[in-house]
Formats: C-alpha cells, sequence, structure tokens
C-alpha cells in the first residue's frame, strides 16, 4: 500500500463508525455515550502529550508556537488565518 493510501484508513473508519452510530442510533442509546467518551479520552490524550512535549522540548527554539502550543498541533488547533501570520509579537 501507498503512504498516501494508509493516510486516509483513520478518517474513513471514523466517518464508517460514525455514519453506522449514527444509523444505530435509535437502537443503541449507549452509543452517544460511547461517542462522548473516546472524545473526551483523546481530548485527555492530547493535553498529555502536549504536557510532555512542553517538557521535553522547552530548551529548543521554535518547538512552539506563540500561543504556546507545539508548532504541529497549530493546524488542528488554530484557524487558518492566524496559523503563521499576526501571531508574531512586534517588539516595542
Amino acid at each position: 500500500m501507498s503512504r498516501r493510501f494508509l493516510k486516509w484508513i483513520p478518517t474513513l473508519l471514523f466517518w464508517t463508525l460514525f455514519a453506522t452510530s449514527i444509523g444505530l442510533g435509535e437502537h443503541y442509546r449507549w452509543l452517544d455515550t460511547l461517542w462522548y467518551a473516546a472524545g473526551m479520552l483523546s481530548i485527555l490524550a492530547l493535553s498529555i502529550y502536549s504536557l510532555t512535549y512542553a517538557i521535553r522540548y522547552s530548551h529548543e527554539k521554535g518547538a512552539f508556537s506563540v500561543k504556546g502550543i507545539p508548532r504541529w498541533l497549530e493546524r488542528f488547533a488554530l484557524d487558518e488565518d492566524s496559523i503563521g501570520s499576526g501571531t508574531k509579537v512586534k517588539p516595542r
């Protein structure tokens, strides 16, 4: 399999599970709780990862944006307008 195709597997898996849960939501009410728990676990995992990243790479210059988040996470956490432009602090 090509690397480009492998990037699409998590996306296809998510949307397949999401569409299936919408269809079965009438019969299985516990699916809402499952999606909520999955979302909370994802947020917790990203928080722990960001904290360990901050501790591990605190001495490196340019590893973090001005907002204090890892640069690679900027594209998920910020709007497209604020990524790379307008986030720099001007000296007085």
